[in-house]
């Protein structure tokens, strides 16, 4: 029976394998050009998980130790470096899908981007303010870790509350997308989602809930990107569907003069 330390190694594996399947698949498709940033952060995640994976080995190979999965500092000074790229990746993949969704209306997309942007920057600026209490808490071994963790809880969950409202705006205005935008950001959605509430149990559990929340985050990952290497193809750019509830033709059409109306405005308040 596998420790969760090698359970860890092992789907970290997987979800490199899995991660540039889905590029090849992409590039295959030739969707790496519309959805440049999500192609750009899907090898690059693939190379930090990687790097992370091989780093240690190799340190124990060249200090001729016996090696312990886990048993050094090497692996979360790498995670620590990389983390904040992360960040950034995760907000420039969600910013592409937010354009892509309101290609269309540019005075609610210009709008949203502002609000994205004041939003994560209130989520980690209270999420800074946790941090004497996060670090503070008796027993606690990797306070670096943990204010880490926090940070990034505070990110993701700005992203979860932005794509949320993409998902409520789908489901609510009769806008015909393309596909691939919808399963996309659906499916971005709940990883983000998961994520969240994955990265609060680690907070709200201690360096005990490391193994098992770093498991259950693969897991999702791993279903997440199937579902993107399944479904995201050359045809899903060109199939039109509607996520909404079954309007009458009339409200339909009063829903997208409502829509339109709001995106006149905001372009008119954006030129001032």
């Amino acid at each position: 029976m596998p420790t969760l330390a090698e359970m860890v190694e092992y789907l970290g594996w997987l979800t490199i394998i899995a991660l540039l399947a889905l590029y090849l698949r992409l590039r295959q498709q030739g969707l790496h050009r519309v959805y440049r940033v999500f192609a750009a952060y899907l090898l690059f995640r693939a190379a930090c998980i990687f790097t992370l994976a091989v780093l240690p080995p190799l340190w124990y190979l060249s200090s001729s130790r016996p090696y312990v999965p886990f048993g050094n500092n090497v692996y979360a000074w790498g995670w620590l470096l990389t983390t904040p790229v992360l960040w950034v990746l995760h907000i420039l993949v969600v910013l592409e899908l937010y354009s892509l969704v309101f290609r269309n209306y540019r005075g609610i997309a210009s709008m949203g981007r502002w609000a994205t942007f004041a939003g994560l920057g209130i989520a980690i600026l209270l999420s800074s303010l946790t941090l004497p209490a996060d670090l503070s808490r008796a027993g606690e071994p990797f306070p670096i870790l943990r204010a880490f963790v926090a940070v990034t809880r505070g990110v993701d969950s700005s992203l979860v509350l932005f794509l949320l409202f993409i998902s409520a705006f789908l489901t609510w205005f009769p806008v015909p997308l393309c596909r691939n935008v919808v399963l996309y950001s659906m499916v971005y959605a709940v990883y983000f989602i998961t994520t969240s509430l994955a990265e609060l149990l680690r907070n709200l559990s201690g360096s005990a809930a490391w193994g098992l929340t770093s498991i259950l985050l693969a897991g999702a990952d791993l279903v997440c990107l199937a579902v993107w290497i399944l479904f995201l193809n050359r045809e899903g750019e060109s199939k039109r569907v509607v996520v909404r509830h079954t309007w009458a033709p009339q409200r339909e059409e009063i829903l997208i003069q409502q829509l339109a109306a709001i995106n006149s405005t905001l372009l008119r308040s954006g030129r001032r």
